[in-house]
């Protein structure tokens, strides 16, 4: 499950996974520093939540879980019905709160594989994720 949102996967060379399926990335996208604040706060908000997922799962298989993918059912249905339940409470939490962050179900995305391959764009967000939590 450490692919599960691996949003923060972005930062740690993990897969990252679509939160929003379905949803078509814009062709371009301009990107602003509140965009990428925005980004990094939604991003530690979902993490939080997704080490919680990741213990109830793992408690519930009493071993490590295989990836997980939010817009992929075929990895959920690969888990035990109550570790599904888990997986899916997660993945809409995730979804709602993308949603709530400001940006676009296609911008987020769109962050998220552009972060996979922009080493600048991945620093950008590393920083703001720093920044987010020395001001807490």
């Amino acid at each position: 499950m450490a692919s599960l949102l691996a949003v923060i996967g972005i930062l740690n060379g993990c897969n990252v996974v679509r939160i929003f399926p379905g949803q078509p990335s814009p062709p371009t996208l301009d990107i602003t520093q509140t965009d990428i604040k925005n980004y990094a706060k939604t991003v530690l908000k979902i993490e939080s939540q997704r080490k919680i997922a990741y213990q109830k799962i793992e408690q519930i298989m009493g071993d490590r879980p295989p990836e997980i993918v939010c817009d992929r059912p075929n990895t959920l249905k690969q888990l035990p019905t109550d570790a599904q339940k888990v997986a899916v409470e997660f993945c809409n939490y995730s979804k709602k709160i993308a949603q709530e962050s400001g940006l676009t179900s296609s911008q987020f995305n769109q962050m998220t594989e552009k972060a996979q391959k922009d080493e600048t764009l991945k620093k950008q967000i590393q920083n703001a994720m720093i920044q987010v939590r020395q001001a807490k």
